[in-house]
Formats: structure tokens, C-alpha cells, sequence
């Protein structure tokens, strides 16, 4: 099983459905420890986490492991220790990985090119692939088969997918199995970037074996289901446990129908955390598991929503969560933790920002005062906002705008720990050290002066 395949199959366990079926059971017939629902870290997982620990917020990576928030974060600290097993099993499968087949091709194969191959490969079947494109207009992922007629695009082009402008197609499956990810980096038709070598031909002569431990994923994760439901079922009770269920359902069904508002994530999470609170105030006696403040239930809860079906809803929720987490323990705020002048800037979502080009003005000519080359950035969540028009480039004052917003969100959410400020300290600090060396400087003189005069009357 390569990367990410079992991640994918995470993402349809149906934690949060309306049915009562998925939250009964004999509890007398298991014993409610964490224990029991600890999930292995796979090497798939390791190398996932790797390869995008640096470039995906905590959150993100959360909702495609399917884990909860502290999970991920302790897998990270281990795969950055040189001395942990998680490290050393990662470097040496990438080593017998590089040693078997060598190092895959660093850049993604275009989508032409891999819809040109399959059109035209005679051992490929075109009616096997389904082609998933943004669709502009209804603002969503569409899927098309891949030998669909075009009837809905203007020019030539007699297949709809080949229609497509090629920027705005995403994913392409055979049968399904993801084969081509424009967000993920993943190519197994040619082996590039993130398919680590596999090809077409590969996928192919292993997809039996592939649905097969799908099967297998998705009976242990319904286990893994039951084990938390009969978790959190013992810790809430059964009164805020069917709470808990309402509330879930009414917002999956908001989010179903497109009714779903931003500040309902907010509330909801909110709402959960109201629900932990009950529980400990009521409770008599000490249970097992049972989060003993909001972070800990917050942390619990994380672990719930990661086998949330709804990617996008996934996601939200965990960041919302993150962001409680972040209001409760800053040193949760991203970079916080490190020490030194080389701390990562917080990543930027694009979905956070807001972004409009106005005309500049000042010095620079017609090629300033005359087109929209002046940025407005702002940063929703924060409502931090700026201004960029340092160059007549567009795109370089996007790339600028977009590093100070990292740097003016680092000062919003680390304060003096931030990048800007640890700066600022160092050069007041090294100024106040050169003064002080000054003033001792004309001190010893001084008293070297006045020695010497006392020495001359003295003779």
C-alpha cells in the first residue's frame, strides 16, 4: 500500500452519522482504556507526515491522518529526533527506497500528460478513469468520466475532459484509486513527485490487493469508531453523549445542505467543550480518560472529529479546534517553541486571505499610476491587514505582501517571541552592550588621567 492510500480510506469512516447504530453496544464486552483505541503509525503516515510537516499546518494534517491534534503533534517532535525509532525507520526506508528504483522525478507530470497517456496507451482502458475538475460556476469538485463527450464547452475538442483548461483539473482516479493529485503532488501513471516510482502498469497488477486492504482499513477504523464511542459514552453520560450526537448531526446536515454559516464551526466546538464541562462537574467519581481541563477535552475531541467523513468539514472543525487550543496554551502558537533566530514563520492559508489589487500611485510612471499593481491584503481571522506596492510587478508585491503578513501574524500570536521582536531585542540589546563598553572605555580613561595628574604633583 503506497502513501496516502491508507489515509484516503480514513476519511469515510462515519463517525458523526444520524444512526444509533454506530453508538450502541455491550460496553460490558470491551474495557474503556486510550489503549484500546491507539492507532499505529504506519510508515505511509511517517512519510507523509515528512514530506509536508513544514509546508501544512497542524490542523490540515490532522484531518488527513484522520488523529487528533496532540497525536500528530508528538509523531512530529518524534520524527525530528535523530535518535527515535519513528526517525530511523523513515531514513532507512527512504534510503532502500532510492537504492531499489532511485529518486522519483521532483516535479508533477502534468495532467495533459497523463490524459494524453491514457487516451492513447492501448494496454489502458479509458472507460477505468474518472477525471475531477473545479467547476467555476457551481464553485465545486465535479467528476467526469473520462471518455465523456463534450457537449457544454466551446472549440473542437470532441472529449469533455481534454475541454477542461488543464489548470483546473485536481484528481484523476482508476476505478477507485487515486492515480494523479494536483493538491497532494501525486502521480502514479508516470512515478513523479509523490507516486515514489509507482506507475500505471503497477497500479493496475496491485489493485485487487489495494481494495482488499481498503476493506481491511475500514473494519479496523469501525472498530476503532466503537471503541471511542464507547469511550465517550462512559465520560459524558448518556444524557450529554446524545447532546453531543445532536449537535453533530445538525451541523453535518448544515453543512450537507449549504446551510451552514462561519461562526456555526465556532459554536459548535464551543458547544462541545460546554458538554466535557458538565461532565466533569457532575461527575462522582474518577474515570478513566476523563480530560481533567478544556485542553484535554479539546484534545479528546480532536480524536472524534478526525473520523469525520466530510473532508472540508473535517478540517474546519479541527482548526477551530487548534485555534481554542492556541487561546487556552500559547505555547501551541506555531513557532513558539523555538528558541533561536532561524523559527519558522506561521504558515498562511489562502483561504484566509482576502486579496484585492487597487491602481498605484507616487513614482514608477504609467506602469504604476495606470494599472492595479497596488496589493491589499487581509487576514480574516485576525483582520490584520496591509498594503504592498514596493515594485511595478503584481506578482512580486503579491510575494512581499504575503511575507509580512507571516511576519506581522508571527508578532499577532507570539508577541515578544515572535521573529520581528527577537530581532529588535538583540539589536537594543547589543546597542545598550556597546554603550555600556563605552562609558567603561571613558571611565577607565578618566581614572587613568586623574592617576596620571596625581602622579605628576605628587613628583
Amino acid at each position: 500500500c503506497t502513501e496516502l492510500s491508507k489515509l484516503q480510506s480514513r476519511n469515510y469512516v462515519r463517525f458523526f452519522h444520524q444512526s444509533t447504530s454506530l453508538f450502541t453496544g455491550n460496553s460490558n464486552d470491551h474495557e474503556l482504556r486510550m489503549e484500546n483505541i491507539y492507532m499505529e503509525w504506519s510508515i505511509e503516515d511517517d512519510e507523509y507526515l515528512s514530506k509536508n510537516m513544514k509546508n501544512e499546518s497542524l490542523p490540515k494534517l490532522a484531518a488527513k491522518l484522520g488523529r487528533g491534534l496532540r497525536g500528530v503533534e508528538s509523531r512530529i517532535l518524534k520524527l525530528n529526533d535523530v535518535n527515535s525509532q519513528a526517525y530511523q525507520r523513515s531514513f532507512v526506508r527512504q534510503e532502500d527506497v532510492e537504492k531499489e528504483g532511485g529518486a522519483p522525478s521532483q516535479k508533477l507530470m502534468p495532467a495533459n500528460e497523463v490524459m494524453k497517456r491514457i487516451k492513447w496507451d492501448y494496454s489502458l482502458d479509458p472507460n477505468d478513469f474518472i477525471v475531477e475538475y473545479f467547476d467555476r460556476v457551481e464553485e465545486t469538485i465535479q467528476s467526469s468520466p473520462f471518455g465523456a463527450k463534450n457537449e457544454s464547452v466551446k472549440g473542437k475538442e470532441e472529449m469533455f475532459v481534454f475541454a477542461i483548461p488543464e489548470h483546473r483539473i485536481m484528481v484523476i482516479k482508476y476505478k477507485e484509486r487515486i492515480v494523479w493529485d494536483k493538491q497532494k503532488r501525486v502521480d502514479r501513471v508516470f512515478g513523479s513527485m509523490n507516486g515514489n516510482g509507482e506507475t500505471i502498469d503497477m497500479v493496475q497488477a496491485t489493485y485487487d490487493e489495494w481494495v482488499q486492504k481498503q476493506s481491511e482499513i475500514d473494519e479496523y477504523n469501525k472498530a476503532r469508531e466503537r471503541e471511542m464511542a464507547f469511550q465517550l459514552k462512559a465520560i459524558l453520560g448518556e444524557h450529554l453523549f446524545a447532546a453531543l450526537k445532536d449537535i453533530s448531526s445538525t451541523l453535518q446536515n448544515k453543512a450537507k445542505t449549504g446551510m451552514m454559516e462561519p461562526q456555526d464551526i465556532g459554536d459548535y466546538v464551543q458547544d462541545a467543550v460546554l458538554l466535557f464541562r458538565k461532565a466533569r462537574a457532575v461527575a462522582t467519581e474518577d474515570l478513566p480518560g476523563m480530560p481533567q481541563n478544556d485542553a484535554e477535552a479539546l484534545d479528546l475531541f480532536s480524536n472524534l472529529v478526525a473520523l469525520l467523513p466530510d473532508d472540508e468539514l473535517r478540517e474546519l472543525i479541527l482548526n477551530q479546534i487548534f485555534k481554542q487550543v492556541i487561546s487556552l496554551d500559547p505555547s501551541k502558537r506555531p513557532g513558539s517553541r523555538s528558541g533561536n533566530d532561524n523559527q519558522q514563520l506561521p504558515d498562511l492559508n489562502e483561504d484566509d486571505l482576502i486579496e484585492t489589487f487597487v491602481r498605484g500611485s507616487g513614482a514608477g510612471g504609467q506602469k504604476v499610476n495606470k494599472t492595479s499593481n497596488k496589493v491589499l491584503l487581509i487576514h480574516e481571522p485576525s483582520q490584520i491587514r496591509l498594503e504592498c506596492q514596493d515594485t511595478r510587478s503584481l506578482q512580486q508585491n503579491r510575494k512581499i505582501a504575503r511575507k509580512r503578513m507571516q511576519l506581522k501574524l508571527d508578532e499577532y500570536w507570539n508577541g515578544s517571541q515572535s521573529k520581528t521582536q527577537k530581532k529588535i531585542t538583540k539589536k537594543v540589546d547589543k546597542k545598550q552592550k556597546q554603550k555600556a563598553r563605552n562609558k567603561s572605555r571613558l571611565r577607565k580613561k578618566m581614572e587613568a588621567q586623574e592617576s596620571d595628574n596625581d602622579n605628576e604633583i605628587g613628583g
